[in-house]
């Protein structure tokens, strides 16, 4: 089912970036994005054993690169349930849940009582105690508290517990950005049973529509379970649509971590973007972060763009032919497909790195397909494979039947 946003929570889903480490060990909590100045946020709660509790980081990542370009500490400040992404100028303001922090019934993990405002300073660090009276904002019930940001709408919704039921209401971006607290519409309260047996990963809201992340643990291992998002109307109080998320489904960890909206600067869409913590190989532990979405922009004779054409970046040796590598992303008939086009030469004499693919192209799950080469002695096929670190391989030459151009015009293959 397609909403008034152009959201098919079944549908097909893009990629911003993939395993991206953050600056420490922890899981990813929330998302945020500012596509105007070229950044994605991501919230890291420090862990549950160092005292005292509600300590996160913040991490800036370009969204063009996945390359991680600055960070700050926010002491006291709580478990990072949502965050907002504001662009003013070249400067970047986030909203995020803020202390005194407060157990969440008896659990460790420490929550916000408020929400506040701050602008994004690399390496710069920020205690709750230190943010005036007057730039919090508690709202009623003040437990589990946390902001999302819709640009497109200019509001800002905020969840938080009154009694036992989650509740989220919205207000005037701009007058909240003032410090006047001006509500739009009513109070949406969570239906009861909407939570049983899952677990509550994040939400945000675009034009009067409430996402909802959730997660079903797998009852043997734990991971990866199953994530849901479930839409409901604010205004009328309606469940919308459920899904199972399906996008990334070849991270082994692939826990749901943060749900956020976008307006592309360039071509005005609006994007719903969803985030999963996966484990970084070689580490003990150490956590990273994918984030997909789902496409708003209707499509053209049947074909949707996820992707335009990126440039490739040709490992050493390697060399573009007539038409440079390139590749993007479309989807058609509900299957996303990564497709390849140009030339490049080499000399391989085994199977190689040719190339690396952009980071909006990586897939979770390798792909491959088999696409013209130079003739010898009858063989003219290659076999070229894409695998989760965006790495470009072909496979098929030896010494005595060396490689020395391979075309990738025909390569379209099935993405996830």
């Amino acid at each position: 089912m397609t909403d008034i946003n152009g959201i098919n929570l079944s549908g097909v889903t893009g990629k911003l970036i993939q395993t991206v480490p953050l600056t420490k060990n922890p899981a990813p909590q929330a998302i945020a994005s500012d596509p105007v100045n070229g950044h994605v946020f991501v919230l890291q709660m420090e862990s549950a054993a160092k005292t005292p509790l509600g300590n996160m980081y913040l991490n800036r990542i370009d969204r063009t690169t996945g390359r991680l370009t600055g960070s700050m500490y926010l002491t006291g400040f709580g478990h990072g349930i949502s965050m907002g992404a504001e662009p003013v100028g070249t400067d970047t303001y986030l909203w995020t849940e803020v202390g005194p922090v407060s157990p969440n019934d008896g659990v460790s993990n420490a929550f916000g009582t408020a929400v506040t405002r701050f602008r994004f300073v690399d390496g710069a660090t920020l205690d709750q105690a230190d943010v005036p009276a007057a730039q919090k904002f508690c709202p009623p019930g003040g437990r589990s508290t946390g902001p999302s940001v819709d640009l497109a709408n200019n509001t800002l919704t905020i969840v938080y517990f009154k009694g036992s039921v989650r509740c989220f209401t919205r207000y005037d971006l701009a007058k909240a950005a003032q410090g006047e607290w001006v509500e739009i519409g009513s109070t949406f309260e969570l239906p009861a049973g909407a939570e049983s047996g899952l677990t509550f990963q994040g939400y945000t809201a675009l034009n009067g529509v409430l996402y909802v992340y959730q997660w079903k643990k797998d009852p043997v291992t734990t991971y990866p379970g199953t994530t849901y998002i479930t839409s409901y109307s604010l205004d009328s109080k309606t469940k919308l649509d459920s899904q199972v998320v399906t996008g990334a489904d070849g991270l082994e960890r692939r826990e749901p971590e943060g749900l956020a909206v976008e307006v592309d600067p360039k071509t005005g869409e609006t994007r719903l973007l969803f985030g999963f913590s996966d484990t970084v190989p070689g580490t003990t532990g150490r956590r990273n972060v994918t984030i997909g979405w789902y496409p708003t922009q209707p499509a053209v004779d049947g074909v949707k763009v996820l992707s335009d054409w990126e440039n490739l970046t040709l490992a050493t040796g390697v060399k573009a032919g007539a038409e440079a590598p390139r590749g993007r992303l479309v989807a058609l008939a509900d299957t996303t497909y990564l497709q390849l086009r140009g030339t490049l030469t080499c000399n391989l004499t085994g199977d190689a790195l040719i190339a690396t693919l952009p980071q909006r192209l990586w897939p979770t799950r390798t792909v491959r397909q088999n696409t013209p080469r130079n003739m010898y002695y009858g063989v003219g096929v290659c076999r070229v494979e894409a695998n989760k670190l965006g790495e470009l391989w072909a496979f098929g030459a030896s010494t005595d039947n060396a490689i020395s151009w391979i075309d990738l015009d025909c390569v379209s293959t099935a993405w996830r």
